[in-house]
Order: C-alpha cells, then structure tokens, then sequence
C-alpha cells in the first residue's frame, strides 16, 4: 500500500483495505491468544502424547492426521489465504459506494442538511425556518456548539436554559453528536475517537461535578436550630424548595406541607428516609430539583452531547467543516456543468503527480508575491481577486450600513436583503425591544425603527375596539347610533 494515492474515493478505498487487515490481525491475535490459554486442555494433551514412550510414534501419527486434513481441504484453505487481500480490497471499494451521501464527497465534507432542517425547527432557534445553509455552517463554524440558543436570546441564560430543556434540541444535539461520531468512523476507521475525546470529556465531567456540589452546598439546610416545622415556614416557599431538593425530596405543596416534610427527615441518615417523602423517578430524572442535575438527568445528556460535538467541531473535523462552508458558498455562483467537472476531478483525481507539484510550486510563488488587487476586490474562495464583470454583476460594489447591527457594511444587495433574517439584526431588533417583522425590512437606522414602531403601535391603538365608538344601539324607531350618541341623546330625553 505504498505510493501516493490521488483522489477522495481512492484514499478511502486504501484506508478500507487497511482497516480490514487491521481486524482481520486483531482477530487473529485474539484467536492465538485463546489458542495459548488452551482452556480446552488440548495443547496440555498433545504435550504429554510428546512426552515418554512412543514419542516418534506419536509424533508421525499426528503427522499423518495434519496431512490427511489440509489433503481434503486444501482448496478451501488455499483460498482463504490467497483471495483474503483480494476480498479485503473489494469489500472495501464496495463499503466507499455506499456508505458516504453525494453530498458528502467520499467524506470529504459534512452533509448536514437534515440536521439545518431541524435545528430550524427548535424553538427559539436563531433565524427560525429562514436560517439559510450557509449561515447555519457560518454560526457553527464561529459559535461555540451550544451557546446558539444563547445568542438568539440575546444572551439571556435563564430563557436559553429553558430553550435547551425542550424535547427538541434534545434531540437534534444526539443526531449531532451520532452524525459526527459516525463519519469520523467511516473517514478515519484506523483511529479510535474515544481517546481523542477524552481530555475535553475530563474537563466536561470536573466542571459538571463542581457546579453541582456547589449547589448542593449551597442549598443543603441545618436543620438543629429548629425544634418545629412550624419555625420552618418562615423560610419561605423558595428556600424550602432548595432545601428539600438538595436532600432529593419532593419539592410541591404549600409552606406548611414543605416544612413538615422537611422536618420529618431531621436527625434521620438518607437510607433511613421514608420513600414516600422522596421526588419521583421522572422529576430527579429530568434534573428539575434545585441542586441541579444529576449524571442520569437528561440535562447532563444534553451537556455531554454538546461537550462531544463541541470537541469535534472544533478540533478534530474543523478543517471539514471549513471546508464544508467554502464548498456551500462556491456553489452559489457557480454553474450546473463547472459542479460537475469539480464532482470528477474530486471523485477520481484526475491531476498526476508531476502536475501537483507544479501546482504546488506556482501556489508557492503566487503566495509570496503580493497580490495585484488595485480595485479592491473582494477575494474568491482560493484567496484571488473575483472577476470584476462578477463583481459588477452582484452588486458588490454599492455598500449598505445598518446601525441596528452595530453599523456593520454589507456589500451587495443580496447580502443586504438576507441579513434580516440573520441572527446579528434579530438581537438588535431584541435590544431595541422591537420585534424583527416584515414592516421593519429595510429599515437600517435605529430611530427610523424606533419611530416606526411607535407609528404602528399609535395605528394598532386607533384601530382597536373602543366600546364609546364601536358599540352600536338601536332606538324605538329602528336608527342605528354609535354608543356615545345614544347616551347623549339619552340625556337629552330625544329618544
């Protein structure tokens, strides 16, 4: 398996063939290892049959019976061991067909399409369902992986937290963490990804551990000063419900019945506790007491998924989630047939070895000599000036300030249009204290919203229903008036 291999679909072809011989010696040597702990006593038989009288004897019968064997079964012996590489490279070649998506590229990028879709779809998501692909890679790629719903909440932890504890985001953090845990082992199957992990995991268990022995500390209550349940409720709803959830009991009732629950257990080790007293299964399960959850919460779930997936964004497929973005952005100017061409160069390697060195030398150079940009250009995704005629044609030369961004620049109409939909202008709509609705696209200037806002509110005021005006009565002679008439006239003694 020496020389260089040229193409995605030829390197995981090779790291198949070597995976496979890799299991094949390992189950080797588990088999050799069984063979020389002879649990079945026959290395110790046919030691003895080697020992003492008849030793040639013996020895040419077994002789005899090994000949016999591999006499009648030469083929398949023969075949086992000659077609195994054969078999091997095959059965890998087969496995790089199916077990990569087109979008993927024989694992050279990430396909997470189905997991946008449902990342847009958790509630308090930033963008919702108009989150584009690419500003979904763009927020992973520059956001830490659990701290999005943060952002959207406009760094509100207590409505983030809450947002994390729905069912949803549950799930989409478990198809995360096994997406990315299984095309690690399809793309790097000679390299195990627990030991990898580990470190980041350390750390995650000693600051999870931390945080909840502070909060057991913090909320535990000494329970010797008090020689009645009656002094107990003056502690108050809350602190009683800290208290009875740091000793794992159940938290409901009013005062009286939290207190009173609280001093039965006074002076009484926890075995000794009556189960009646203490929180349900499915309340200590999810994590709901006040000294926080346990290592069996769901919310430790969730951390832990989103402690596996934060380590392997960012350090061990961070290059494949690079290159995943730039890959999204490029086809968005790019045409059906140069995708196509690129699809074929990627899939069979189609430059030689002389080529890519000549490559690699002109990139050398190119790198070290300055770039020739007089114009201005924004650079394309291999670092050069794009065409000026693609320039002209998007626009990208006209600028747009929005201050509700913090007068960030976008270039280009496109940009512009699409950055209201983007998290960035929905928190400073939120600081505003303005909701980001189709009335304020457009809108850039922070009193220009503000202003607008006050007018629709003044046009919603003057449109809602006023009982003096909208009420309608009907006098004897069947004339329709608005309320405030009716009285009036009421008044009058004219009806």
């Amino acid at each position: 398996m020496s020389g260089k291999v040229s193409g995605a679909k030829a390197s995981m072809e090779r790291d198949g063939v070597l995976s496979n011989v890799v299991d094949g010696m390992a189950k080797s040597a588990e088999a050799l290892t069984l063979l020389y702990a002879d649990r079945d006593g026959a290395y110790r038989e046919e030691v003895g049959r080697m020992r003492g009288v008849g030793v040639f004897t013996n020895f040419y019968g077994a002789l005899k019976e090994t000949r016999e064997y591999y006499a009648r079964f030469a083929r398949n012996a023969a075949f086992g061991a000659a077609a195994g590489g054969a078999r091997s490279a095959v059965e890998a070649a087969k496995t790089v067909e199916t077990q990569f998506s087109g979008e993927e590229m024989w694992g050279k990028y990430l396909d997470l399409g189905r997991l946008h879709r449902q990342f847009c779809n958790v509630p308090g998501a930033p963008g919702g369902i108009a989150l584009e692909y690419v500003a979904y890679l763009r927020m992973l790629a520059s956001v830490p992986f659990g701290e999005h719903l943060a952002i959207a909440e406009g760094g509100d932890a207590a409505v983030s937290a809450k947002r994390r504890s729905h069912g949803g985001y549950g799930r989409y953090v478990r198809e995360m963490d096994d997406y990315l845990a299984d095309f690690w082992k399809r793309t790097q199957p000679l390299v195990d990804l627990e030991p990898l992990l580990k470190p980041a995991l350390d750390a995650f268990h000693v600051a999870w551990d931390a945080s909840r022995t502070d909060a057991l500390e913090g909320d535990e209550l000494d329970l010797g000063p008090y020689g009645a349940a009656a002094e107990l409720e003056a502690l108050g709803l809350d602190r009683l419900k800290r208290a009875l959830a740091a000793r794992g009991l159940k938290v409901g009732g009013d005062a009286k019945a939290r207190a009173a629950r609280l001093f039965a257990v006074k002076g009484l080790a926890p075995e000794d506790v009556d189960p009646k007293l203490r929180q349900g299964r499915k309340r200590a399960r999810d994590g709901d007491g006040a000294a926080g959850p346990d290592r069996t919460s769901k919310k430790y779930a969730v951390a832990l998924g989103e402690a596996r997936v934060r380590c392997l964004l960012s350090q061990h497929l961070e290059t494949v989630l690079d290159a995943t973005l730039r890959r999204a952005e490029r086809k968005l100017t790019r045409t059906t047939d140069e995708i196509r061409q690129e699809l074929r160069d990627e899939e069979f390697g189609v430059e030689t070895a002389a080529v890519e060195e000549e490559e690699e030398e002109d990139e050398e150079q190119a790198i070290d000599a300055p770039i020739y940009n007089p114009k201005n250009l924004p650079l394309g995704w291999d670092g050069r000036p794009i065409p000026y005629w693609l320039y002209k044609l998007h626009g990208l030369d006209v600028s747009y300030v929005c201050e509700i961004c913090g007068n960030q620049t976008y270039w280009g109409r496109r940009a512009f249009d699409q950055h209201f939909n983007e998290w960035r202008h929905s928190h400073g709509m939120r600081c505003l204290r303005i909701p980001n609705t189709k009335h304020f696209h457009g809108v850039v200037k922070m009193d220009d919203a503000v202003a607008l806002w006050e007018q629709l509110q003044e046009k919603q005021d003057a449109e809602a229903f006023k009982p003096e005006r909208d009420e309608e009565y009907e006098d004897s002679d069947g004339n329709v008036l608005n309320r405030a008439t009716y009285e009036d006239l009421a008044r009058q003694g004219l009806l």
